[in-house]
C-alpha cells in the first residue's frame, strides 16, 4: 500500500433524524477525519415548510456545506455519498426504498443524485417492509450502511444474525446469510427525548447526572407492570425520596430500554447478536440484553462509514485510484 492511499477518496455522511455524522475516508476506506454536527433532519428543516421542495434543497445544501464544505472545496474530485433521512420525503431528495427480503449488494444504478453548488451528493435508498391489512410495515434509512459495515467487521458471518441498532428510532434487524429478512423500529429514543423535555417527568427531574443504580432500577421496573405505569413511577419515587431528581433520566431510560428489549429480542433462534451504536447507548442495551442471558458483540457507530465505503465501491463512486488499491 503506497502513501498515495492516504489521500482522500470519499466523503460519506450518515444523516439521521436527530444527528449527522460525516467522514472523510482515504482511497482504501480508512477514516481520515470525522465530524458529528448537531444537524439532523429536525434541525436542518426547522423553521421551513418541508412540503416546499425548494426550501428543503436550500436548507440541506446549507447544512451539508456547514458540515463538510471545506472538504469538498479542498478535494473537489472526491465523490460524496449519504444515507439516512437526507434521502427521505422530508430530505434533500427522496431516494426511495428497496423492499425486504433484500440482498445487501447494491448495483450501479441504485443511488439517487442530488446537486449542490460544487457537485453531486449520491443518496442511498432505504429498506421497507410493506404494510399488510392487519400489520403495519416498517422503514429503515441509514441503518443499511451500519448493517453492511457491521457484517464486514465480523468477516461476513453465515447464518442468522440479529442486529440491534439503538438510536432515536432503534432498529432490530434480522439477517440471514447476507440478506435482510425483516426488521422492527422502536421509538424508545424519541420517547425518552419527549418525556424528559416536556410533561410531568420533565418537571420532576433536574439536570441529569449518570446514575447506574437508577438505570438498573428502571431496567427491572420495565419488565413488570407495563410501560406507562412504570414511567409514571419515576414521579412518586422522587416524591417519596427514593429516587434523586437528577437520576430521573437514567430511570426512564432503563424502563424504556427494558420494555423494548423484552418485546423485540427474538425468543427463538436470535443467532449471533450484534449491538452497534454510540458508546453510552451500547452500554445501556448491553446491560438490558444481559438480563435475558444474551452477550452481544459490540461495534462502534463508525461501522457505518465502512458500509458507505462498500456501497460506494459497489456502485463505482470510489476515487479512480481506489479500484487498484482498495484491498492491497
Amino acid at each position: 500500500m503506497t502513501d498515495a492511499s492516504r489521500l482522500p477518496g470519499l466523503i460519506a455522511l450518515d444523516w439521521g433524524t436527530s444527528a449527522q455524522r460525516a467522514w472523510l475516508l482515504d482511497r482504501v476506506g480508512r477514516i481520515i477525519d470525522v465530524r458529528r454536527p448537531e444537524q439532523g433532519l429536525l434541525a436542518t428543516t426547522e423553521g421551513i415548510d418541508v412540503r416546499d421542495g425548494h426550501a428543503r434543497e436550500l436548507a440541506y445544501e446549507a447544512a451539508f456545506w456547514s458540515a463538510c464544505g471545506d472538504w469538498v472545496t479542498a478535494h473537489p474530485d472526491v465523490p460524496v455519498i449519504a444515507c439516512g433521512m437526507v434521502g427521505s420525503a422530508q430530505g434533500w431528495a427522496d431516494a426511495g426504498y428497496r423492499t425486504v427480503p433484500a440482498d445487501l449488494r447494491f448495483g450501479a444504478d441504485a443511488l439517487v443524485r442530488v446537486r449542490h453548488r460544487r457537485g453531486v451528493v449520491h443518496l442511498v435508498p432505504g429498506l421497507r417492509v410493506p404494510s399488510a391489512a392487519d400489520v403495519p410495515g416498517d422503514v429503515i434509512r441509514g441503518e443499511e450502511a451500519q448493517i453492511i459495515g457491521a457484517l464486514e467487521a465480523l468477516d461476513e458471518p453465515t447464518g442468522v444474525v440479529t442486529l440491534v441498532l439503538p438510536g432515536t428510532h432503534s432498529k432490530w434487524v434480522r439477517v440471514d446469510n447476507g440478506k435482510v429478512l425483516s426488521f422492527v423500529t422502536a421509538m424508545s429514543g424519541e420517547l425518552f427525548g419527549l418525556l424528559t423535555a416536556d410533561g410531568i417527568l420533565a418537571r420532576t427531574a433536574v439536570e441529569p447526572r449518570r446514575d447506574d443504580e437508577a438505570f438498573a432500577r428502571g431496567l427491572a421496573a420495565g419488565r413488570s407492570r407495563g410501560l406507562t405505569a412504570e414511567l409514571f413511577g419515576a414521579r412518586p419515587l422522587v416524591l417519596d425520596g427514593l429516587l434523586d431528581p437528577a437520576s430521573v433520566h437514567d430511570y426512564v431510560s432503563g424502563v424504556l430500554i427494558a420494555h423494548e428489549v423484552a418485546h423485540q429480542l427474538p425468543t427463538t433462534d436470535p443467532g449471533r447478536v450484534l449491538l452497534c451504536g454510540t458508546e453510552d447507548l451500547c452500554r445501556r442495551y448491553e446491560r438490558a440484553l444481559a438480563a435475558h442471558g444474551v452477550v452481544p458483540t459490540v461495534l462502534t457507530e463508525d461501522v457505518a462509514a465502512r458500509g458507505l465505503w462498500r456501497i460506494a465501491c459497489a456502485t463505482g463512486l470510489h476515487h479512480p485510484e481506489a479500484q487498484e488499491q482498495q484491498w492491497q
